[in-house]
């Protein structure tokens, strides 16, 4: 296989996703086999055009999902064409439908108010910064909609990663990447996008003061305002 013939560079926005997609269907085709080992992650960056943070990201969502096997010491793999793991049943269960969109809410909801409680006891110092940088380009980019939502992904994931739980993290990383399409969804309303930023700023405030209780308030908050936009997008039945 020629690598510079089978990968192609990776436009800016949705880069995680836009990666998945690719090694997604660069397996589906056959270009990439059950076994085959992958480039490494510094030659994939190159080969996307993307940096390397976003590279591993999909690679670990990739894994989880059971698409990819990462062998400590060797590398990435295709997996095995029969493998199957959390993340392929629920990949398989997500589609732009109201119905599954509410389930994945509802999932979102009963994970990210327990991880939050757990960050607010266990966030460090440059956990914050990060978040803090987050909500100011959430700020500059409130009239840009995929900007925006790759900003939204980025503030919970680095709150699932605070939570200390490397299992929470990694399912929060397989039902984030799931779960663009209900953010894009909700983030077309302009008056959505400037409450969500709001909120962000209320769920940073409680991480700075440590308190569990206002985040977990916070983010409950958050995601039950979320919810209904998800059943106005789509008719009744649908």
């Amino acid at each position: 296989m020629s690598e510079a013939a089978s990968f192609v560079a990776i436009e800016r926005q949705s880069v995680v996703a836009l990666v998945i997609e690719q090694i997604r269907g660069l397996i589906a085709s056959g270009a990439l086999q059950p076994g085959q080992r992958l480039p490494s992650e510094r030659a994939l960056s190159e080969l996307f055009g993307v940096s390397r943070p976003s590279v591993r990201e999909a690679i670990r969502a990739l894994g989880f999902m059971g698409i990819l096997e990462i062998r400590q010491g060797s590398g990435t793999y295709v997996a095995s064409a029969n493998s199957e793991s959390v993340g392929d049943a629920l990949a398989s269960l997500v589609q732009t439908s109201r119905e599954t969109l509410t389930h994945l809410m509802e999932v979102r909801i009963w994970l990210e108010v327990g991880g939050v409680e757990l960050a607010a006891k266990r966030i460090s110092d440059e956990q914050l910064a990060e978040l803090a940088e987050i909500v100011k380009s959430l700020r500059a980019s409130v009239d840009d909609v995929p900007r925006f939502v790759e900003g939204d992904i980025a503030f919970h994931r680095v709150i699932h990663e605070a939570s200390g739980n490397p299992i929470l993290a990694s399912l929060m990383l397989t039902v984030s990447t799931l779960g663009k399409q209900s953010r894009l969804i909700t983030a077309q309303q302009l008056r959505v996008r400037k409450s969500t930023l709001r909120e962000h700023e209320h769920i940073l405030e409680a991480l700075r003061n440590h308190d569990a209780i206002a985040a977990r308030r916070a983010m409950r908050e958050h995601l039950k305002r979320i919810a209904p936009h998800l059943a106005d997008a789509f008719p009744p039945g649908s």
